[in-house]
């Protein structure tokens, strides 16, 4: 992800109080992204939120597909041939 991109979606996370910007000692081009307090809560409310979606999930279609499901997206994502296909689609459109 290029810096821009980067900084147009870290400003409203640090606007909200949600992450803090530093500038490095090493090199001023350089910032240095941590979760703040309120960041961390807001982080672990939504992974409890993420479970309880992967329970029901896993209740409704159970374990055994869900874990195959899992695979299948895992593999899509593990797919270096994949992603650059569907990379150099999104910039043609």
């Amino acid at each position: 992800m290029d810096r821009s991109t980067l900084g147009h979606n870290l400003r409203p996370l640090e606007r909200d109080g949600l992450v803090a910007l530093a500038e490095s000692d090493a090199d001023r081009h350089w910032k240095h992204v941590t979760l703040t307090g309120k960041g961390r809560a807001k982080c672990a409310r939504a992974y409890s939120l993420w479970r309880e979606a992967q329970e029901r999930f896993e209740k409704r279609f159970g374990e055994s597909s869900a874990a195959d499901l899992r695979d299948v997206l895992l593999s899509i994502t593990a797919d270096t041939a994949l992603a650059s296909s569907a990379s150099a689609e999104s910039t043609e459109s």
